[in-house]
C-alpha cells in the first residue's frame, strides 16, 4: 500500500471540513489570509525544482514521527468534537509534517522540512487572535500616522478611528484592514520565502530577513497612513480615500518589495564570508515500510470518527433575533441613526460579522425622556458560542481605555449569579462609560465570560448546545453624576430587556 492511500488519502478524509473552514478564511473580506491562496504554487514549484535530488533517496516509513502526528490528531479531535474550527485547523501545523514524515521517512524529506513548514503561513488565526492582533496594529497605525503626518505638518486631529487634517471638510477613516495586518502577515510570509528557497542558505542571512520583516511592514503602514493624511491636506478626502488611497498602496507595496530584496541582496553577498552551513546528517529510518499497513488501517479508523464529528452540528446558526429586540425597553426609546452613522455600521459591518461568527447582532441607542443615552450591544448564538467574546475585547477596540473592571452581584438575574461591570475611558474625548454585561441562555446568565465558557463547552462535547445571547449595556457618566447613575440606567434597561433575549432562544 502506497502513502497517498495509507496516510494522505485518511487525513484529507478527517480534516475535509477544516480544509473548507481555512479557504473561507482565506477569502474573508479583510483578506488578511489572501496571500494564503500562493503557497501551495509555491510549495508545488519549490519541489519540482528539486524533484531530481529528493526523488533519489529512499522512500521509508518512519514512526518517529507519531511524536508529531499523533499530539496533532489529539488537538483535531478536541477541536472537532468541541466544535472549535481554529484547533482543528491549528492541528495541521503538527499533522502536514508528521504525515510526510510518516509516509516518506527522514532521509527523502532531507532538505524539504522549509516547504512542509509553509503550513505554518496556510493555517489562519482564531478568530480570537486576529482581532487582537488587527486591534493592536490598527492603533499603531492610526497613532503613528498621525504623529508622522503632524511632524510634517499636516495638522492632524485623531477621532478614534478617524484622522482630521487641518482646513479639510471630513475626516479619513482608517478601516480594519488598514490597520496593517494583511501587510504583516504577507511580508513574513513573503520573508520566509526568500530565505529558505532563494539565496544562500546562511543561517544569519535567514535570522535577519525573517527578524526585519515585520517591523519593516508595521513602519511601512505607518508611513502610509501619514501619506494618506498629507495627501487629504493637500487635494482633499475624496481624492485621499480614492486616487490616494490606491496609489499609496502601489508605493507602500514596491518599496517594501524592495526594501527586503535589497537587504537580501546586500546579506547575499556578505553570506560569501560567513561559515558555511553544516550539511545535515543522513538520518536512518526507525522502521521499514512493513509497518505502513498498520498505520493505514489506524489513520482510516480515524478519519470517519473525525469527519463525523466535524460534520455533526446539533443546529444550524440562526441571523435574525437580534433585530427583533424591542424598540422600547423599559422608559428608554430605541433612537434611529443618522445617515452617516448608518453608513458606518453598514461599512464596519462584515468586518464585525467576521469577527463575531455571526450576523445575528445589533448596536443600538436608546434615550429616554430625559435625554439619557443607554447603547447596546446584542449578540446571539448558537453553535457558535466560542466564537462570542468578552465584553473587554470591544470596549478596548472602541478606542477606551478601561478604569475599572469586575464582577457584581445581580440577585435579579434568572439563576442569581453577577455580571460584568466594567469603567471605561474615551481616549478620544475622556468621556467616562459605565458597561454592564451578561451572557445568558433562556433558563440561565451570568457577567463572567469563564463561566460562560464553562457552561457550554461540556454541551458541546455531548452535542447538547444551547442557543444563548450576550447583551452590552453602555450609558456615559455625565459631568454632573458619578459611575452609580451610569450604573443605575444600564441595570434598569439590562433588567427590562432581559425577558425578551430570554423569549428568543428558547
Amino acid at each position: 500500500m502506497g502513502p497517498l492511500w495509507a496516510v494522505f488519502l485518511p487525513l484529507a478524509v478527517g480534516y475535509a471540513t477544516t480544509l473548507t473552514w481555512c479557504v473561507e478564511r482565506w477569502n474573508a473580506p479583510t483578506q488578511y489570509f489572501a496571500h494564503c491562496w500562493l503557497l501551495p504554487f509555491v510549495a508545488a514549484v519549490v519541489l519540482w525544482l528539486g524533484r531530481e535530488q529528493w526523488r533519489g533517496r529512499p522512500r521509508e516509513t518512519d514512526l518517529r514521527a507519531l511524536w508529531l502526528l499523533i499530539p496533532g490528531l489529539l488537538l483535531h479531535l478536541a477541536g472537532a468534537a468541541l466544535m472549535i474550527d481554529s484547533w482543528s485547523a491549528t492541528s495541521l501545523v503538527l499533522v502536514v509534517p508528521g504525515a510526510a514524515w510518516l509516509a516518506l521517512g527522514a532521509r527523502r524529506l532531507q532538505g524539504l522540512w522549509p516547504v512542509l513548514w509553509l503550513v505554518l503561513f496556510a493555517v489562519p488565526a482564531p478568530m480570537f487572535v486576529e482581532g487582537r492582533l488587527a486591534f493592536e496594529l490598527k492603533e499603531v497605525a492610526v497613532s503613528g500616522g498621525a504623529a508622522v503626518a503632524n511632524l510634517l505638518g499636516a495638522g492632524v486631529a485623531r477621532t478614534g478611528d478617524r484622522l482630521v487634517p487641518a482646513g479639510v471638510d471630513g475626516s479619513l477613516f482608517v478601516a480594519e484592514a488598514c490597520g496593517g495586518l494583511r501587510s504583516l502577515l504577507s511580508m513574513v510570509t513573503l520573508a520566509y520565502c526568500l530565505a529558505f528557497f532563494t539565496g544562500p542558505p546562511r543561517p544569519l542571512r535567514r535570522v535577519v530577513l525573517l527578524v526585519l520583516a515585520g517591523p519593516l511592514a508595521v513602519a511601512a503602514n505607518v508611513l502610509r497612513i501619514a501619506a494618506l493624511c498629507l495627501l487629504a491636506r493637500w487635494f482633499g478626502i475624496p481624492f485621499a480615500e480614492g486616487t490616494g488611497h490606491t496609489l499609496a498602496n502601489a508605493v507602500e507595496w514596491l518599496t517594501l518589495l524592495a526594501t527586503l530584496l535589497c537587504v537580501d541582496g546586500l546579506l547575499s553577498r556578505a553570506a560569501a564570508d560567513w561559515p558555511s552551513e553544516s550539511p545535515a546528517p543522513v538520518t536512518t529510518a526507525s522502521t521499514q515500510r512493513a509497518g505502513l499497513g498498520f498505520v493505514a488501517v489506524a489513520l482510516w479508523a480515524a478519519a470517519v470518527p473525525l469527519l463525523f464529528l466535524s460534520l455533526s452540528r446539533p443546529f444550524g446558526d440562526r441571523d435574525d433575533r437580534a433585530a427583533m429586540l424591542p424598540d422600547r425597553v423599559g422608559d428608554y426609546r430605541l433612537e434611529p441613526r443618522d445617515g452617516e452613522a448608518e453608513r458606518q455600521f453598514r461599512q464596519s459591518t462584515p468586518r464585525w460579522r467576521e469577527l463575531l461568527g455571526t450576523g445575528d447582532f445589533v448596536w443600538r441607542r436608546y434615550r429616554d425622556d430625559e435625554g439619557h443615552l443607554v447603547s447596546l450591544v446584542a449578540l446571539f448564538h448558537d453553535t457558535n458560542w466560542k466564537s462570542v467574546h468578552p465584553p473587554q475585547m470591544c470596549i478596548e477596540g472602541s478606542d477606551m481605555v478601561i478604569l475599572r473592571d469586575e464582577l457584581v452581584d445581580a440577585s435579579w438575574l434568572p439563576t442569581g449569579d453577577r455580571v460584568s461591570r466594567i469603567e471605561a475611558q474615551s481616549r478620544t474625548d475622556g468621556w467616562r462609560y459605565l458597561t454592564l454585561s451578561a451572557f445568558g441562555t433562556a433558563d440561565w446568565a451570568s457577567g463572567d465570560y469563564w463561566e460562560f465558557v464553562g457552561y457550554h463547552l461540556p454541551r458541546a462535547l455531548v452535542r447538547a448546545n444551547e442557543s444563548g445571547y450576550l447583551l452590552r449595556v453602555e450609558s456615559p457618566i455625565y459631568r454632573s453624576e458619578d459611575a452609580t447613575d451610569a450604573e443605575a440606567r444600564c441595570e434598569e434597561f439590562l433588567r427590562a430587556l432581559l425577558p425578551s433575549a430570554r423569549e428568543l432562544v428558547r
